[in-house]
């Protein structure tokens, strides 16, 4: 697959949009464990309307719910606490390494991305944290394999159970 994002991307939209002080958003909290439960209906939502995932990397079933390794590693340093802002990326360059800061430019032109994006973010940025990974508890792609998550065996999410994840609309 070659999709045109990157989860680190994502994460790096949904930090910048939740404080964004144009949205309204930045009253409520975006710590890492929401983050990713964000991410997670995110991708569900875009892969249940357009059939096609929206970045490569998959969704693996942790105990509090659906998590992004790579993009765990990058904010798990917020804790319990907001992320205040995205995290730039490393790229490789000619001289070895470059950092690049997150520009939202790229996504905020993308109708398909940020009519999936929006409405999502701002249903679930107001969620508390443990509401969160209670919906994801609920669903079967979670549910189903409780035992093994809880001891430790390494599952990821599939397309299917993707296209099953709970839509905003639902209750």
């Amino acid at each position: 697959m070659n999709n045109k994002y990157t989860a680190m991307e994502i994460a790096n939209y949904i930090v910048w949009y939740a404080n964004n002080d144009q949205n309204n958003l930045s009253k409520y909290s975006l710590t890492p464990l929401k983050l990713q439960k964000i991410l997670y209906y995110i991708a569900a939502e875009y892969f249940k309307k357009f059939e096609k995932r929206l970045f490569n990397e998959d969704f693996q079933k942790w105990q509090y719910g659906p998590v992004v390794k790579e993009v765990y590693h990058e904010f798990k340093s917020s804790g319990f606490h907001h992320i205040a802002k995205p995290k730039a990326i490393l790229e490789m360059c000619e001289t070895g390494f470059s950092r690049k800061d997150f520009v939202a430019d790229t996504l905020t032109k993308d109708i398909e991305f940020i009519t999936t994006a929006e409405p999502v973010i701002k249903s679930y940025l107001p969620w508390k944290a443990f509401d969160l990974v209670e919906r994801t508890h609920d669903e079967d792609a979670w549910k189903a394999f409780e035992p093994d998550i809880m001891n430790g065996i390494e599952l990821t999410y599939s397309d299917s159970e993707l296209k099953l994840a709970k839509s905003i609309s639902d209750k």
